[in-house]
């Protein structure tokens, strides 16, 4: 299970890091605030906030529904990056794809095992 726990941890943080580096560069890509602009932002928005909702499953005594709700969060994340790699497939969305892959399926195997948390 520690390989696990490595894997989800250091896709959780890829994952948010592609977010800020997404959101952030909204303002570089784009010259003003137009309606491209904003569903770009948000999407690295969507990194950021599926990656803390998988940082609550590190914590200690995470109750069950905030389990199941990061669980169903990852699943509608996962779909969304498949969506997207659909309808442009390249490089870059299918590492992100892939990590995004490696963050859900890494945090269902420890909720399903009851083993995300910090202790052993």
């Amino acid at each position: 299970m520690n390989l696990i726990k490595t894997i989800h941890r250091l896709s959780t943080w890829l994952i948010l890091a592609v977010g800020l580096v997404h959101t952030l560069g909204t303002f570089f890509f784009y010259d003003g605030l137009s309606e491209a602009a904003i569903w770009f932002a948000g999407a690295g928005m969507g990194g950021i906030f599926v990656a803390f909702l998988n940082f609550g499953l590190w914590q200690r005594g995470s109750p069950s529904l905030s389990r199941k709700l990061t669980g169903v969060a990852n699943v509608l994340f996962i779909a969304w990056l498949t969506a997207g790699f659909a309808a442009a497939p390249a490089v870059p969305p299918g590492v992100i794809l892939a990590i995004g892959g490696a963050m859900a399926v890494s945090a269902l195997t420890l909720s399903l095992a009851g083993n995300a948390t910090e202790t052993e």
